[in-house]
């Protein structure tokens, strides 16, 4: 990437992570290893690359890079822990589809927590966004699908991880300047306590583990690697514009390769939530072009 522009530099490490990620929801489904055995070994293998990515290059600073995140860095764990587990328990039990567009309305919840929390202002545009995406999931979670898979305890953990991710991003502003990658280690020990909590501690069925290790030692921290650097060279609203592109093309994916279809409410009420989000974040990035 050294002759790029850092547009172009930004807008190719967006484009590569949400690439990289769009795999990921279409392994869950053909892994047949049970839930919690999954969460364990997922989030084994992503924290397992992260410290040792973390080791290598912070070396001895490590734990004072750990320390300095204080609180903040703490909570942004405990948050990402929890919408990890959330993610997990959506994937089995509802959609694809249901659950990548209830996850998609983050930046919402992450608009109403910096005004509940930092007192920052709702204005107009987000609040109409906020509106229409409400309606969005509201059509989309009263829907059937064809396949029986969809329920509302898989949609009520997608916008409980939808929340608590949008939880971990407020927190991360009190510690700007920091990089929360050593917290977002941390954060694995959420996932892989609880499966061992429910009784996963085993080893995949036979065929699993390339899967797995797939998803948690290559798709999960290189997606987000990407995806968290891009913002150092283009504004966040067009990453969030990028990022729309998992939302809307891996329940397609997952409908073509495995057969899921979501109905047809989960599709009305995804477009409108995409279509909301898509406005809402085009209008902002002509904003601060202007």
């Amino acid at each position: 990437m050294g002759n790029l522009t850092e547009r172009q530099r930004g807008l190719t490490m967006a484009f590569i992570g949400i690439m990289v990620l769009m795999p990921d929801t279409i392994l869950f489904r053909l892994i047949d290893t049970n839930l919690w055995t999954l969460m364990i070994w997922r989030a084994g293998f992503q924290g397992a690359v992260l410290w040792v990515a973390l080791l290598l290059l912070r070396g001895r600073k490590l734990p004072e890079d750990v320390r300095t995140l204080g609180w903040p860095g703490a909570g942004f764990a405990l948050a990402m822990g929890v919408a990890a587990v959330c993610f997990n328990l959506a994937i089995a039990w509802t959609t694809v589809a249901n659950t990548l567009f209830i996850l998609a309305a983050m930046p919402l919840w992450a608009a109403l927590l910096s005004w509940l929390m930092m007192g920052e202002r709702i204005d107009l545009r987000m609040g109409l966004t906020i509106l229409v995406a409400m309606i969005g999931i509201g059509i989309l979670v009263t829907g059937k699908d064809e396949g029986g898979v969809a329920h509302w305890s898989g949609d009520l953990a997608a916008l409980g991880g939808s929340f608590t991710m949008a939880a971990g991003f407020s927190l991360a502003r009190f510690a700007p300047g920091r990089s929360m990658v050593p917290a977002l280690a941390g954060s694995t020990v959420v996932p892989v306590a609880f499966g061992i909590a429910m009784g996963g501690l085993a080893l995949p069925l036979q065929g699993d583990m390339g899967f797995l290790f797939v998803m948690g030692a290559i798709i999960a921290p290189l997606s987000f690697a990407l995806i968290s650097s891009a913002p150092r060279y283009i504004p966040s609203t067009e990453v969030s514009l990028i990022m729309l592109l998992e939302t809307a093309l891996a329940p397609i994916l997952v409908w073509w390769i495995v057969g899921e279809d979501p109905g047809p409410r989960a599709i009305l009420g995804g477009v409108i939530v995409v279509t909301a989000l898509l406005v809402s974040n085009l209008v902002g990035l002509r904003r601060i072009r202007a």
